[in-house]
């Protein structure tokens, strides 16, 4: 069997003849770039179709009723905003009876250790629990083949060993074959029968498990440099995500040059956060750092880059040109090709290649300046021996030239194989408080009653425009407002839209309509006369009357049971709302993307630019990364059997009550009062005829 995707020249799997027996356990290895990864998806069914490209020879499957596949990216394959909503997702697609669901999904969450409330947000997970998150959607289905394709890359050694030893318990508890990749083969030892190791695309040995387990052996080839001058120095240094919220314990530390220090802690302790702030990405909530002998977050975009290199955790944030030549700089790019495994993508766009890859440029650029700092985020993650024996060999030469290097990371071979500092940090639960459930007379309605209730004044306002009808709107609205149950102050920021397109149309009327009655003020195509002020008044009056309740409704509606109700009620097709509910949920990742690659454009010397063009390469990339992002979730929601069947069962009951009926006969009547008022004292004033 080959397959050889759409553009390319060359398979990425070829002539692989492989049979897998049922009830073996096969680990998959071998280096960054092999082929892994698309055989995994192959062997999955997510690549099938002729757009995904073309498959050569025969790929049978047998005895299988359902296949379960975790990627690599927890990110991209969370589907649901609730956690046991998020673990329903594959038992809904497959028809699963409701009565039948919540063992399943309460037996799955506790194979892998995620104990966690079944309304728990999903958004709130760290990485680590994400990966057991998607564990348990495929365990739940059941399948009778589980293929796992880098399940422990995001993992700190403790999530390591809890998603190794969850697999272990489920393989020798229930029958099923188990499919593994991992470039770290001494993991699964033990557990696997078969190793198959993958080069370019081809089979270069398929061996029974026995012996020893292999070791990731990295040999630096240059010997540790003395450290130095001090080049950064914290003093009871406060970290912070979001500038409000603190992250963790006040540190004080000293880095020198010539220096690696390794920031080690778990999941969630804020290594990335305090990386970020030592690059001068972030600001620091409380105490002192310097680089330098200077605070970096003060810096210009010019000075930080001269001054500090830095390698995100996801490496695709970093990029800034077209082609892979050009991230290396023309004059020396086939030589730091070479010593990254990267020359023949010298013409490639750096977002189209793998991950490992992709980890590869990045260090190749950030080790190839004459900064005084390197701040390297999980620079191991996905990368396979060489890869990471040539981290190391740059490292040192780093540390040749008196460099100073902070890397976040969790990986003990590379803190061993380079002799590094370590900073010990400890999760805290330091996570701003989520925003509670929803409650009140408006959170236990049917969603889709309370879209009509909206609906029914709008429709009213739309057939006038005067200062009556929309003010009597407005007066009932408030009137009705102490029943939705949330604070007035949380609905400021998401009201601010209205009251601005309000405001703004208001002006422009006043200033540019049409003018009658006594004209106040006349100067060239401006004129403020009283029939344009009233226009004015009864326009802003109107968006608010209009908008207002939308924004109110929806900062209530939760959009899970909204896509309940489509798909109920309205009966939409299942399919199609629940695509759009996943998409939904994808835009928290991108509104993330948004905001690291902003601090790469910072660290790239590039955010001292004007702001037009800053945002248009910003919007570019994250337009790639959300296509990449929604291609992988389409995958990871296949992979639960998304769109196989035309109907879908479901994990809850969406009803639709007596009481419900009475949002729209009260919102009829705001929108009937509202008329009535305008008619009664002549001020209804027709927007057709």
């Amino acid at each position: 069997m080959s397959w050889i995707f759409p553009g390319q020249s060359r398979p990425a799997v070829r002539d692989l003849d492989i049979t897998v027996e049922p009830g073996e356990r096969v680990l998959i290895t071998g280096p960054s770039g092999s082929g892994k990864s698309t055989l995994a998806a192959v062997l999955a069914g997510v690549l099938r179709d002729p757009d995904d490209g073309t498959m050569t020879g025969r790929l049978e499957t047998s005895g299988l009723t359902t296949t379960g596949f975790v990627l690599q990216q927890p990110d991209d394959q969370t589907v649901m905003a609730r956690l046991h909503d998020d673990v329903a997702f594959g038992l809904e697609n497959t028809g699963v009876e409701q009565p039948a669901m919540r063992p399943a999904i309460e037996r799955a969450l506790s194979d892998v250790g995620l104990t966690l409330p079944a309304g728990h947000p999903t958004r709130a997970l760290s990485g680590g629990q994400r990966q057991r998150l998607a564990l348990a959607g495929a365990l739940a289905m059941e399948p009778g083949l589980l293929i796992l394709d880098e399940p422990t890359s995001a993992l700190d050694p403790r999530g390591v060993d809890a998603v190794v030893g969850s697999v272990e318990r489920l393989v020798s508890s229930r029958t099923l074959t188990l499919i593994v990749i991992d470039h770290r083969p001494e993991r699964w030892w033990g557990i696997v029968d078969r190793v198959i190791t993958l080069e370019q695309g081809v089979c270069m040995e398929d061996r029974v498990v026995s012996g020893k387990p292999p070791r990731l052996s990295v040999r630096a080839t240059k010997p540790a440099s003395e450290a130095g001058e001090v080049i950064a120095r914290a003093d009871s240094l406060v970290i912070s995500r979001d500038g409000a919220t603190a992250v963790g314990h006040p540190v004080s530390f000293e880095v020198r040059s010539g220096e690696i220090v390794a920031l080690r802690g778990p999941n969630g302790a804020g290594k990335t956060t305090l990386a970020m702030t030592i690059a001068g990405l972030l600001p620091a909530l409380s105490g002192t750092l310097t680089v330098a002998g200077i605070d970096p977050s003060t810096l210009s975009s010019k000075e930080l880059v001269d001054l500090i290199g830095v390698v995100p955790q996801n490496p695709a944030h970093s990029f800034v040109h077209s082609t892979v030549r050009a991230e290396l700089g023309k004059d020396r790019a086939r030589e730091r090709a070479a010593q990254w495994g990267l020359e023949d993508f010298l013409d490639s766009h750096p977002l189209s290649l793998s991950g490992g890859a992709q980890r590869r440029l990045a260090l190749a650029v950030a080790t190839s300046g004459t900064q005084r700092l390197l701040v390297l985020d999980e620079p191991s993650q996905s990368l396979d021996a060489a890869g990471v024996t040539e981290l190391v060999n740059q490292l040192r030469i780093a540390q040749d030239r008196g460099v100073a290097v902070v890397m976040a990371t969790h990986d003990e071979h590379l803190v061993q194989a380079i002799g590094a500092t370590e900073i010990e940090l400890f999760a805290t639960d330091s996570r701003p408080p989520l925003e509670p459930e929803h409650s009140g007379p408006l959170s236990a309605a049917n969603p889709l009653a309370l879209v009509a209730a909206a609906l029914m004044p709008a429709l009213a306002l739309l057939s006038t425009i005067d200062i009556v009808s929309a003010s009597t709107a407005l007066i009932l609205m408030a009137c009705v407002f102490p029943l939705i149950g949330r604070r007035i102050d949380r609905l400021g920021a998401r009201m601010l839209p209205v009251g601005l397109a309000a405001v703004f149309s208001a002006i422009t009327i006043a200033l540019y309509g049409q003018s009658s009655g006594v004209a106040y003020l006349e100067w060239g195509l401006i004129t403020v006369s009283e029939g344009s002020l009233a226009l004015a008044l009864a326009t802003a009056l109107r968006i608010l009357a209009i908008g207002g309740p939308a924004v109110i409704l929806f900062a209530q509606i939760d959009p899970t049971r909204f896509a309940d109700s489509l798909t109920q009620q309205a009966r939409l097709p299942d399919n199609f709302v629940m695509g759009g509910l996943a998409g939904l949920r994808l835009l928290e990742v991108v509104a993330g993307d948004r905001e690291i690659r902003g601090w790469m454009m910072r660290a790239r010397g590039m955010g001292d630019r004007g702001g037009l063009r800053r945002a248009f390469s910003t919007a570019v990339t994250i337009f790639i990364l959300a296509i990449r992002r929604s291609h992988t979730l389409a995958m990871a929601m296949e992979a639960r059997a998304f769109g196989v069947n035309r109907t879908r069962s479901h994990f809850r009951t969406s009803l639709f009550r007596g009481r419900d009926g009475l949002w729209i006969v009260g919102g009829a009547l705001i929108g009937g009062l509202a008329l009535t008022a305008s008619l009664m004292t002549g001020s209804f004033n027709a927007i057709v005829g």
